[in-house]
Formats: C-alpha cells, structure tokens, sequence
C-alpha cells in the first residue's frame, strides 16, 4: 500500500480539500487491467465504474467511500489512474 493525493481539480469546479488515501501497488497484470478497463469505448464511465477502480484499488469499504462525495469519488479514481500510468523511477 502506498499513500497519494488527491487533489481537486479546478478546471471541474472541483472545490474539495486535499486528502490523502492509500492505495495498492499494482503490478504489471493489475495495471493492464485497469488501463484495458478505462481504454474500453463500450464501457459506460457512470458512478459504477468509478468506484470498481476505487474498490479494486484500495481496501476501503462500502461505508467509507460512502462518506465522500461524488465529486472526491471521481477524483480518487482518476488519481489513482494517474499514478499507476506515471513514470516509474529506476532504482
């Protein structure tokens, strides 16, 4: 598990404070995944879709993601996203 930020995004009116959350570390398999899932055209990007990322990516359960809004659920899975996609440093 890993801790990252999820920060709103102003270009959204996305007014939420900044919060931390962890997630898993995805290996290459869980990464391919995720990215087929998002690069699917005939998948709908409704609320459902956002919280599978989310509930596949994290150990949070139902009564914890249910206290944030859809706005900070669309932001957690679009960090999460993004940080399975960056550039990973060489060690």
């Amino acid at each position: 598990m890993k801790k990252i930020k999820v920060v709103p995004d102003k270009n959204k009116n996305q007014t939420f404070k900044t919060f931390e959350i962890e997630i898993k570390v995805l290996n290459l398999q869980e990464r391919a995944e995720l990215n087929d899932k998002i690069m699917d055209l005939d998948t709908k990007q409704n609320f459902s879709f956002y919280l599978d990322i989310i509930k596949s990516n994290t150990n949070y359960s139902d009564e914890e993601l249910n206290m944030y809004s859809l706005d900070e659920l669309v932001a957690i899975s679009t960090t999460i996203i993004e940080d399975c996609n960056k550039k990973k440093l060489k060690k």
